[in-house]
């Protein structure tokens, strides 16, 4: 699980740090990058996800009323309970699917990216 707040962009060929700031107001919990490689996703321990665009931190679009739920369905394991966006993905459809600790799995269909 990822416990930081921040997003961090990285660029690997250039060893150089893009930019870092804050995404959520809770742990990061999933990232993924959207097929084109313009854009990418976050999803929160809270259960928000988030839109973002490479080059501008502000995110696009948020996603909050509409993701996931925190649960305490797993509270007894070990780590105690689970909590938001467990899993994204965006698919070359323009579908972003997203998997949350309170046991649901959510489609949506991106107008843009």
């Amino acid at each position: 699980a990822v416990v930081s707040t921040q997003s961090t962009g990285f660029d690997v060929r250039q060893r150089k740090l893009q930019h870092m700031f804050t995404a959520h107001d809770s742990a990061l919990r999933s990232i993924c990058l959207s097929p084109d490689e313009e854009s990418y996703f976050t999803g929160s321990a809270e259960g928000d996800i988030k839109s973002w665009s490479f080059g501008n931190t502000a995110d696009h679009y948020s996603f909050g009323a509409e993701g996931h739920k925190s649960t305490k369905l797993f509270s007894n394991l070990p780590g105690g309970s689970l909590k938001g966006v467990m899993k994204l993905q965006v698919d070359s459809t323009n579908h972003l699917i997203s998997c949350g600790a309170d046991g649901e799995v959510k489609l949506r269909r991106l107008t843009t990216l």
